[in-house]
């Protein structure tokens, strides 16, 4: 039996459903099926918040919130800095012996020489290549081998970045880049407010890896939506603290699987 949600729609009938669907009569009924549309459709009747909701409204800022942070404070500017100064180590390139292209070796080289370091505070890197997981550290240009990976846990990512693309779109190619967001750092100088700093400042992160990886030529395939969990797993993140926001794959295709 086929699924509803399995029949593609036209975006002109989308419209249609958000805009003239009724309204269910509230408390009185069961939804059987979960549906993105429907939801957002009956959301005036429903007791339940929204995500964007629940976010937004605890991380708005406010005067007398102030005497909380500890960027009032600190400066922090200086708190990001002390914490990259204690994190790098004196390396000045990458290993002869990472795993990579030229290309790519030129691009992480480019996102440590110019992508701000602070942004960095917040967001870390880490990229699966050649069936290892690395972590990239911007300050100082280092690449360190975290774990091989099983076939396993590749077929395993292969299908987490894989939920929205149809079959053969990721095909086999490079190796993919994935940004992290650290939401524990910024909540300890923004309080709540820190959530929304580190989804941006992610944000300008991989605009600006993006831009690099046109100036070498290299195509990209950003990848927003994909199976949290099971990316977590094998990226060795916690996925609450610290968790997965978008994966780079170059070539336009991903590596894994």
């Amino acid at each position: 039996m086929e699924r509803r949600t399995d029949t593609p729609k036209t975006a002109q009938k989308v419209f249609e459903e958000a805009l003239y669907a009724p309204l269910f009569p509230p408390w009185k009924s069961m939804i059987l099926e979960r549906d993105s549309l429907l939801d957002y459709r009956q959301r005036p009747v429903s007791p339940n918040i929204s995500v964007a909701e629940l976010y937004h409204e605890n991380s708005k800022l406010f005067p007398e919130m102030l005497s909380e942070l500890t960027a009032t404070h600190s400066p922090p500017a200086e708190i990001r800095r002390e914490f990259l100064r204690r994190r790098a180590r004196e390396v000045d390139s990458l290993p002869d012996e990472a795993p990579l292209p030229a290309p790519w070796r030129e691009l992480l080289q480019g996102i440590s020489r110019t992508i701000s370091g602070e942004l960095f505070y917040a967001v870390e890197l880490r990229l699966v290549a050649g069936g290892s997981l690395a972590g990239f550290e911007p300050v100082g240009c280092r690449l360190s081998v975290i774990k091989e990976l099983p076939p396993s846990d590749q077929e395993t990512l292969g299908r987490a970045l894989r939920l929205l693309e149809p079959p053969g779109v990721l095909a086999d190619a490079g190796p993919v880049l994935f940004i992290l967001g650290c939401f524990a750092r910024n909540e300890l100088l923004f309080g709540a407010r820190g959530y929304r700093r580190t989804l941006l400042e992610a944000g300008r992160v991989a605009a600006e890896i993006c831009r690099l990886a046109q100036g070498l030529d290299l195509p990209v395939a950003a990848i927003y939506e994909f199976a949290d969990r099971a990316v977590d797993t094998v990226l060795e993140s916690d996925g609450t603290e610290e968790g997965t926001l978008m994966a780079l794959a170059m070539g336009g295709v991903s590596t894994v699987g």
